[in-house]
């Protein structure tokens, strides 16, 4: 079966992954052994391909985080230089792989490995994203893991159709909803939420999901904060932080819908991704909210990330 090499094509999975690249209720007993065998099934059915290389390249990734995309699912991936088609292999475990750190890691009975050419991102971001949306379905990350044959694969695979539309869209590359705040929400409900997940902003959504204003720490920081206490040479009070005692001390009486601001950058999750180039070199913001056709969130996309998916990840 031959590989993907167009982002334009749509097939079906089989297409993407050579059924010499298929392992079935493979006994590992790490994360490493799995990736290993993995890419050893790869170069077996692309000579081209460099062991040495191609595991440089995954665990340098996997290095960064490893790469579960769901329970029970991990897509270790790597871009390799000269690499002029992509490689797709895939293993079913036996017994769940423990992926990440005792504490932070997840188990994961089903592993697909992605390389694509170095040269090609565009391809790289494309497949990733279309083949996580495929298996975004638990259940069928279960049903994949029970297959004991490689011909159980193939034929479960056979009717799946894996769509790559004609361009990336933002949508693909937004990161899940994280956490959102409502307007009646206290400023001290808001603290604990900047607190459990590190945000630098946090989108407020209406009973419907529709998006109202965005809370961002920078507004925080600067609510009920004379401007001239800034400007002048007098910093008495800031050095004593009392601005921001006051501040605490009234949280629980202070809403949400007070502090945020209306004012705020979103994208449609069906825009290409591309255009989000534009849109951060023309605006200070770090992070672009992603909604449907009707307001509704679905995602946020944030400077850094965006170049990670463009340059590195």
């Amino acid at each position: 079966m031959d590989n993907v090499n167009s982002s334009k094509n749509n097939g079906k999975f089989q297409e993407f992954v050579d059924s010499t690249a298929i392992i079935c209720r493979q006994k590992a007993t790490s994360s490493q052994e799995i990736i290993n065998d993995l890419i050893k099934a790869a170069v077996a059915s692309h000579p081209a391909l460099k062991f040495e290389e191609v595991q440089a390249g995954v665990f340098a990734r996997e290095a960064m985080f490893p790469t579960v995309i769901a329970p029970g699912l991990a897509m270790p991936h790597a871009r390799i230089a000269g690499l002029e088609n992509l490689v797709v292999a895939l293993a079913t475990l036996k017994e769940p792989v423990r992926f990440g750190g005792e504490e932070d890691g997840e188990d994961v009975r089903v592993v697909v490995l992605v390389l694509s050419p170095a040269d090609n991102p565009g391809l790289h971001l494309h497949v990733v994203s279309a083949l996580a949306r495929e298996f975004s379905d638990l259940e069928k990350i279960d049903q994949v893991a029970e297959l004991a044959t490689v011909e159980e694969v193939v034929n479960f695979f056979g009717v799946v159709q894996v769509r790559l539309p004609d361009y990336l869209k933002v949508g693909d590359i937004a990161s899940s909803i994280g956490p959102v705040l409502q307007g009646d929400d206290s400023l001290a409900f808001a603290f604990r939420k900047f607190g459990e997940s590190r945000a630098e902003q946090i989108p407020v959504l209406d009973d419907c999901g529709n998006l109202q204003g965005v809370l961002a720490l920078k507004d925080v920081l600067k609510y009920n904060l004379p401007m001239d206490l800034v400007e002048n040479d007098d910093f008495t009070a800031l050095k004593e932080l009392k601005p921001f005692a006051e501040l605490i001390v009234k949280a629980d009486s202070v809403k949400v819908s007070e502090i945020m601001s209306r004012e705020f950058e979103t994208v449609s999750e069906d825009t290409p991704a591309g255009m989000l180039v534009k849109r951060f070199l023309r605006t200070s913001d770090t992070g672009i909210m992603v909604v449907d056709s009707e307001g509704r969130l679905r995602g946020e996309v944030k400077f850094r990330d965006f170049c990670g998916k463009v340059f590195w990840e």
